[in-house]
C-alpha cells in the first residue's frame, strides 16, 4: 500500500470523529460513515482521500466508496441506518482497511 501513501493524488478529505480516528489507527478498522463528521473536495468512489483528525492533521489516506456527491446524505449514520434508509448496497465502509494506509505511527 506503498502507493496509495505516496504515489497518488488525493481527490478530497474525510473528517473523522475521535472514535473513528482511534479505530483506524489503533484497530486497523475500516473506517464506517458513522466516524464521519464532514469532508471536503470533489471526489467519486474509487477516488483517494485523506483521512483527518480533528486538528485537520491527516492521518491516514485510502480509496472511498462513495461519491461526493452521496456523502452528505451518508456520513454520521450507522450502516444499519443506511441498509434501511438507501437499501443494502449502501451498507458498506466508506473506506475498507484494505484500501487504507495508515500515515501517522499507531499509538
Amino acid at each position: 500500500m506503498m502507493w496509495l501513501a505516496h504515489g497518488t493524488v488525493t481527490r478530497g478529505a474525510l473528517h473523522l470523529d475521535a472514535g473513528a480516528v482511534s479505530a483506524v489507527l489503533n484497530r486497523g478498522s475500516s473506517l464506517l460513515a458513522a466516524g464521519v463528521t464532514g469532508f471536503s473536495g470533489d471526489f467519486n468512489a474509487g477516488d483517494a482521500v485523506e483521512l483527518l483528525d480533528a486538528t485537520g492533521a491527516a492521518i491516514a489516506r485510502g480509496l472511498v466508496t462513495f461519491d461526493s456527491a452521496e456523502l452528505t446524505d451518508v456520513i454520521g449514520k450507522s450502516t444499519k441506518e443506511l441498509a434501511e434508509k438507501f437499501g443494502p448496497d449502501y451498507e458498506r465502509e466508506l473506506v475498507h482497511r484494505d484500501d487504507l494506509v495508515v500515515l501517522q505511527p499507531r499509538g
